[in-house]
């Protein structure tokens, strides 16, 4: 059975294999460091912007 901690259930997790990881068998991103997955590239150009004018915050949005 499980524990809980503060309500939350915790499991134990077991890190995939590098041949069994379905992140990296599809091409994304792998979060675990030993993967080829994480060293996915995107394969794309465009970078955006180097910088972003950014919209002023209205001082009272909720008020009418």
């Amino acid at each position: 059975m499980p524990r809980r901690k503060y309500g939350r259930l915790r499991k134990v997790v077991t890190e995939p294999s590098a041949e069994n990881c379905s992140r990296c068998r599809s091409g994304k991103f792998c979060p675990i460091e030993t993967h080829p997955g994480y060293n996915v590239k995107p394969e794309r150009d465009w970078v955006g912007p180097a910088e972003l004018e950014k919209r002023r915050a209205k001082k009272n949005p909720g008020a009418k």
